[in-house]
């Protein structure tokens, strides 16, 4: 498999600098929520992706 496929493109670079300006200027506590957030929809994400590829074996 190419390393480049785990590479950021340049514009996920760009949003993640974007998302770091951002954070900056946040509160703990509005840092913390967003973290909670983002790994609830990573989560959702991982389970979608098992759920296609176990109807794709089926």
């Amino acid at each position: 498999m190419d390393n480049n496929t785990f590479d950021l493109s340049l514009e996920q670079q760009f949003e993640m600098q974007r998302v770091r300006t951002d954070a900056q200027s946040m509160s703990h506590d509005q840092v913390l929520e967003n973290l909670l957030e983002v790994s609830r929809l990573i989560m959702l994400k991982d389970n979608l992706i098992r759920d296609l590829m176990r109807r794709s074996a089926s």
